[in-house]
């Protein structure tokens, strides 16, 4: 038996589709053939060309299936693709600095040379950046498939429901500047308190920071608040900013702050070595009293922007 271009046209369109679906299918999709069909024959066309325009009319049957069966062809389709390109930007400009900042802290922790030390830190940096990015279009891929889910997530956009452009917070170039700043002073730091250029009594290299503070790990949870601040602000930027995230800003910036403000104070952070040994004794208490200075101003300029932002978008 001769089949006919209509017959593995529909037979390509069929092999695509629930077993459900196909009869019903069959039926339409011959039936939308045959007028497609007639009314070029109507016109003067020759029935071959004819069954062939009509054909290509209706398109690929890979395209036309999922059309029937409601199932995207592509990965991540626009009514996600914004929700997915922000949690991209977020989680790959906070983590993987802080990744950077974290393994080499590590590495140069156990005594691993600088250029050991970055190395380590690059490869976890891209494993990580990896990670995410799989993930996250893994999650969102999901997302694209499940009808149940995008329902709970699609909202009618509007005009008003975002505040004016002054209001909306900072904008991602300058939040991806601050995690980036962040990591570099992070970095060169440790740069300073592990290959400085200043031998201490046991004949390693002192930074300006007092060694306790890294054996104990207290300047990696500062770290780590730092870092957390700035996802909060992401945070406060794609959501919207309210109340709730502006005491969660402020509380995060009090963590932050506050601790490098007592051990500034206290004589705690700065080491004297450090400062006798470049030629300014007692500049250890000078920079101390203006790094608390800067912190805590900092910090309540940025807890108060948070909530008179929150004032303005109620």
């Amino acid at each position: 038996m001769t089949t006919t271009l209509t017959d593995r046209y529909v037979a390509a369109t069929l092999r695509r589709l629930p077993a459900r679906q196909r009869t019903d299918i069959d039926t339409e999709l011959r039936g939308l053939i045959a007028d497609a069909v007639d009314s070029r024959l109507e016109a003067g066309i020759d029935p071959a060309d004819a069954e062939a325009q009509a054909l290509t009319e209706l398109g690929d049957p890979v395209r036309l299936a999922a059309d029937y069966a409601e199932r995207p062809l592509h990965l991540i389709g626009p009514a996600v693709f914004p929700d997915y390109s922000r949690l991209l930007v977020v989680a790959l400009s906070t983590v993987v600095p802080l990744v950077l900042v974290v393994v080499t802290f590590i590495a140069l922790q156990q005594g691993r040379g600088f250029a050991s030390a970055a190395s380590d830190a690059i490869v976890a940096a891209v494993i990580a950046a990896f990670q995410i990015a799989f993930w996250a279009t893994a999650l969102f891929a999901c997302i694209e498939r499940l009808p149940a889910l995008r329902p709970r997530r699609e909202r009618a956009w509007s005009p008003h429901a975002r505040g004016a452009l002054p209001e909306r917070g900072l904008d991602p170039a300058t939040l991806i500047g601050g995690s980036s700043v962040a990591a570099v002073i992070a970095a060169v730091l440790i740069v300073l308190q592990t290959v400085g250029p200043v031998v201490g009594i046991d004949g390693g290299p002192t930074g300006p920071i007092r060694a306790g503070l890294w054996d104990s790990g207290a300047l990696l949870i500062v770290g780590f608040f730092a870092v957390a601040s700035i996802g909060a602000a992401f945070a406060g930027h794609y959501v919207g900013w309210g109340y709730a995230q502006a005491t969660g800003n402020a509380v995060l910036g009090a963590l932050f702050s506050v601790p490098i403000i007592v051990l500034a104070v206290s004589g705690s952070l700065l080491e004297p070595f450090f400062f006798r040994a470049i030629g300014w004794p007692g500049g250890d208490g000078v920079v101390a009293w203006i790094i608390a200075v800067l912190i805590g101003l900092l910090s309540f300029t940025d807890i108060v922007d948070g909530f008179t932002r929150a004032r303005r978008a109620k």
